[in-house]
């Protein structure tokens, strides 16, 4: 059920749905997502008089009695979906730290209730935000480029089966730092050559764990060891090039170096996601595909119908509701 309230009525837990602006006339991206923090209250009272709220994926407006204190509040946010699919990739985690092994079963049933969540709205891709350095890094890219990897394989029209296989290789890409030196990890300056030797180790070390784990397709392993190849062939292990590498580890890659740039790390702070899609774009088709590339702009909706772009020849154009076959030669105005 939507519901127009009065931004006066806005708390963190409602799902925001519409305003009575323009999408360009406000600084979001979207007009739906889950409010997550005053910061967004603040500014959607700055420009908007009213919105519109989904009551199926979030809270009401409280009642005058309501007394519920703050952090009860943010407690019902806590529950929502995504925490919830952190608490369960954290407790396989914590299986294989503890060395019981992966438990297949789960991680696959993990990304099929991530995929039916994406499918329903539950969560959005426009919603999917970087990791701040308190929270636990390992998890929250998982799940970030597992939502990733899956939006862009529906966008793309992938088959049900390689979709399935994209998103459990999606939460699987980054298993082997388990095992590494968090030293390296968490370093907060560049690497030396040795220390970037040893974090390239993560991918063996990831299929090291997998190997012998039954039931996992060998789909989900290709993807796995391929996520760090490059079209050019300067990508590792192996060094394949642009036809070697499977859809499923071209789609995983993306995501998840996407993921990376809009997080904090010690050694720099998190680029706006803007920015991290326009490095994606300037890489390609050297570094990433450059399909599944301009496919994140697309779903992500960075330039969306409405939006004025600047050519390379300086003119201005206004994008249709058709996405552009060939993205080259355009620039956000």
């Amino acid at each position: 059920m939507v519901k127009k309230i009065c931004v006066s009525q806005l708390r963190q837990g409602m799902y925001l749905c519409g305003t009575d602006r323009k999408w360009w006339d406000i600084p979001f991206l979207t007009t739906k997502f889950l409010i997550s923090s005053d910061a967004e209250i603040e500014t959607l009272r700055e420009y908007c008089r009213e919105v519109f709220i989904d009551l199926a994926k979030g809270l009401d407006v409280a009642a005058p009695d309501d007394n519920e204190p703050a952090s009860a509040l943010a407690a019902a946010a806590e529950s929502g979906p995504l925490p919830q699919f952190y608490r369960r990739f954290e407790s396989v985690l914590e299986t294989v730290r503890a060395g019981g092994g992966i438990d297949f079963g789960a991680v696959a049933e993990i990304a099929s209730d991530l995929t039916v969540a994406l499918d329903n709205g539950a969560v959005s891709l426009d919603r999917v935000a970087g990791r701040s350095l308190a929270d636990p890094a390992l998890v929250h890219k998982s799940v970030s480029v597992c939502l990733l990897a899956l939006g862009l394989a529906r966008h793309l029209a992938v088959a049900p089966d390689l979709l399935r296989h994209t998103a459990i290789a999606a939460l699987l890409h980054d298993l082997g730092l388990l095992g590494l030196p968090q030293s390296i990890i968490g370093k907060a300056a560049e690497l030396t050559g040795a220390e970037r030797s040893v974090l390239r180790q993560h991918v063996s070390a990831g299929l090291a764990l997998l190997h012998g784990v039954p039931g996992v397709p060998a789909e989900v392993l290709e993807a796995v060891w391929g996520h760090h190849e490059r079209p050019d062939g300067a990508g590792y292990p192996r060094g394949l090039v642009a036809g070697q590498i499977g859809l499923p580890a071209r789609l995983v890659a993306v995501a998840s170096v996407y993921e990376a740039l809009i997080s904090d790390r010690a050694d720099r702070p998190a680029q706006t996601k803007l920015d991290a899609l326009g490095y994606l774009y300037a890489a390609s088709p050297a570094q990433f595909d450059a399909a599944v590339v301009a496919g994140l702009i697309e779903v992500l909706h960075a330039y969306p119908p409405g939006c004025i772009v600047e050519l390379v020849s300086g003119e201005l154009a206004l994008v249709g509701a058709e996405p552009a076959n060939d993205l080259s030669g355009r620039r956000a105005a």
